[in-house]
């Protein structure tokens, strides 16, 4: 029954002005200005859960740029392959650097990993530059020992 009874101009109310905004904060405390969203969303427009990607103790902040998940594939498989099948891994990790690459460039700045992505190549070439020269010693040293034993008769 009390809020039924008028106020003297001037209380904040905006019934006293009608079509105006209020010159100063409600008595909740701040508001933020119109236009902007109370609270933060997720794309689609719904509500960010507490501790989701992009909701933090300040409020919302906008996501950071993203390391390129092919670009981080390519370096473990780059090193690995050096170990398990060189040139197998060596290929595959060259072709997934070139990918990330381009995937990197396309982005427009939201993805990072060239750096990763550059290491994944260079490494790829070194294993197989490395397996091109175990191959060439090795059909070096066949040649060699075949001409080497005079009773094989077919190098002589």
């Amino acid at each position: 029954m009390a809020d039924d009874l008028p106020r003297p101009p001037g209380s904040g109310d905006r019934e006293d002005r009608p079509g105006e905004a209020p010159t100063e904060p409600p008595a909740g405390g701040y508001q933020p200005p119109t236009g902007y969203p109370t609270t933060p969303t997720q794309p689609g427009g719904y509500p960010a859960q507490p501790g989701a990607y992009g909701y933090g103790p300040a409020g919302w902040y906008p996501p950071g740029p993203q390391t390129e998940t092919t670009a981080t594939a390519a370096l473990v498989i780059a090193i690995a392959g050096f170990f398990v099948c060189p040139p197998v891994g060596a290929i595959v990790a060259w072709v997934l650097a070139n990918s990330a690459e381009a995937k990197i460039q396309a982005s427009g700045g939201r993805l990072t990993g060239a750096d990763q992505a550059r290491a994944a190549r260079i490494i790829a070439i070194v294993e197989l530059v490395l397996t091109a020269l175990v191959v060439l010693v090795g059909v070096i040293g066949v040649i060699w020992a075949l001409n080497a034993n005079p009773s094989s008769g077919s190098f002589n």
